[in-house]
């Protein structure tokens, strides 16, 4: 990631909760994802994958979190917030020892994401659960870990071939929305771009910022107004319940 990046998203960050934010729509289902791990939430959770560790200060006291991430991946920037340093594929944890495993954001960064899966399926009890969130349309991230998407069909075969009944897959945000949502990234994207390189299509970039808020508006506006076929979701939401053998 460039420093002129890691700038942008640091002016950006005060402005995260606004439609002036290139990624608002994104934070707003970021935001509607923890509330849904919050909902299934319970006993000992395993965060796999867990970034900076924002579940642990969203869960309930009665819930003991531990938080998993991988050294690679906490050097692209993440402040560090694992309690275990470990691969997904082979986790330092007794089997049968946890009620509810997450996986947000995760698989698409996996060489081989069957292996978490089996993993995650390993270490939970009977009736154990695993929450997976995945993005389906969202630009390449965390570079260069970031090795595919899936769809919904392609989850349930994940799941179901490592241990899990899948019990639910939910479509998050409207096809618009996520157009939308694209549309401002890019421009945001560009933008950086053109700063970085001082090419002369810098003088377009005042240009493109109203850009960013009318594309986020207008995704928001029509989603709400409009059917939402399941055939463009910027993510899937995925519960899967271990298979009593």
């Amino acid at each position: 990631m460039s420093s002129v990046v890691r700038t942008l998203q640091r002016w950006l960050r005060p402005l995260e909760c606004t439609p002036l934010h290139p990624q608002w729509l994104v934070l707003r289902q970021r935001r509607r994802t923890a509330a849904w791990v919050v909902a299934h939430a319970r006993g000992t959770l395993i965060d796999v994958g867990c970034g900076n560790g924002r579940l642990r200060g969203e869960l309930p006291s009665s819930v003991w979190y531990i938080g998993v991430d991988y050294p690679a991946t906490v050097a692209l920037g993440y402040v560090g917030a694992a309690d275990i340093h470990a691969d997904a594929a082979s986790l330092p944890i007794a089997s049968g020892s946890a009620d509810v495993v997450t996986l947000l954001d995760v698989l698409e960064h996996l060489s081989d994401p069957a292996l978490a899966a089996a993993e995650s399926a390993r270490i939970l009890r009977r009736g154990g659960t695993c929450l997976a969130h995945v993005p389906f349309l969202y630009p390449l991230h965390d570079e260069p870990y970031d090795y595919q998407r899936w769809t919904r069909h392609g989850l349930e075969r994940l799941f179901e071939s490592n241990g899990f009944i899948v019990k639910e897959i939910q479509e998050t945000t409207h096809p618009v929305e996520s157009a939308a949502s694209l549309v401002a990234i890019a421009l945001a994207g560009v933008s950086a771009c053109a700063i970085e390189n001082r090419r002369a299509s810098i003088l377009l970039v005042p240009l493109l910022i109203p850009l960013v808020l009318l594309s986020n508006l207008f995704g928001w506006l029509l989603g709400a107004m409009l059917p939402a076929p399941r055939f463009m979701p910027f993510s899937y939401l995925v519960v899967a319940e271990k298979r009593a053998k």
